[in-house]
């Protein structure tokens, strides 16, 4: 009778240990290869994102399957200027352009578009303008080299690389992919397409 119930307590023990093995294990592939969670802190990216919301990012795209950052992405990446931070911007700018900030709005000079176009950006609320800082002056090309221009939706009180510069694709952990906090707001996050 005692040995039956030693191995009934065995194997239910045995059970559990292995149960928290296999959460454990799932948890690190999800959490190593393919989503992050992470928390909207500040005011950055209103009214987009608020300060409090969870995020889960997608890390696969850009590490594994070498997607390419494009314009309008909202991105988790490591601060330039903070060791152990991370920040959530969306691109703004890419590789090889040319940007301008000019009487609050932003211009970019691409291949495509050589003589340059303005930035639509219909995720800003009407009246948002785009002020000048430390890196990105008013009316002068800013030149982006190899890099990305990501910039906060609420642009006053946003630091961006219209303060520290350029981010680098290193520098990204991944895709804003899914809201799941608070629940009003559940859901996948879409891209932001420009019109052409």
């Amino acid at each position: 009778m005692l040995l039956k119930i030693a191995r009934i307590l065995f194997n239910f023990i045995r059970e559990i240990v292995e149960t928290a093995f296999l959460v454990i294990l799932v948890f690190l592939v999800l959490y190593l290869f393919l989503v992050r969670p992470h928390q909207i802190h500040g005011d950055s990216m209103l009214p987009s994102y608020h300060d409090g919301d969870y995020l889960l990012t997608e890390v696969v795209s850009y590490k594994f399957l070498k997607r390419e950052l494009k314009r309008g992405d909202v991105v988790v990446f490591h601060s330039p200027q903070t060791t152990g931070r991370d920040f959530i911007k969306r691109i703004v700018a890419l590789p090889g352009e040319k940007i301008k900030i000019q009487n609050g709005a932003i211009f970019i000079i691409n291949d495509q578009y050589p003589q340059g176009f303005l930035l639509e950006e219909s995720y800003l609320p009407d009246g948002t303008t785009t002020q000048p800082r430390r890196t990105i002056s008013e009316g002068k090309f800013f030149e982006i080299g190899e890099g990305y221009v990501v910039m906060g939706d609420n642009r006053a009180r946003s630091s961006d690389s219209r303060d520290w510069g350029v981010i680098t694709k290193t520098m990204v952990v991944g895709r804003a992919w899914f809201r799941y906090w608070p629940p009003s707001a559940l859901g996948f996050i879409q891209a932001q397409e420009y019109p052409d």
